[in-house]
């Protein structure tokens, strides 16, 4: 029998991540906010153009402020 290779290759996915603990990770916590549907689009726009999210643009900012 001939066998045909698709050059896929079954295994672990996460035999090539590193192993981080998860102290090595801040924990998370979820916040609301209410903006207006026009200041919303402009902030997934600019999100969008910056190629990251609202979150991440977020949690940049948050960082900028003195403690």
């Amino acid at each position: 029998m001939n066998k045909k290779t698709t050059g896929l290759a079954a295994g672990r996915p996460s035999v090539n991540k590193q192993n981080l603990s998860m102290a090595d990770q801040p924990v998370l916590v979820r916040i609301n906010a209410q903006v207006s549907e026009a200041d919303h689009q402009k902030l997934k726009i600019h999100a969008a153009k910056n190629k990251t999210s609202i979150s991440e643009l977020l949690r940049a900012f948050i960082a900028t402020l003195p403690d």
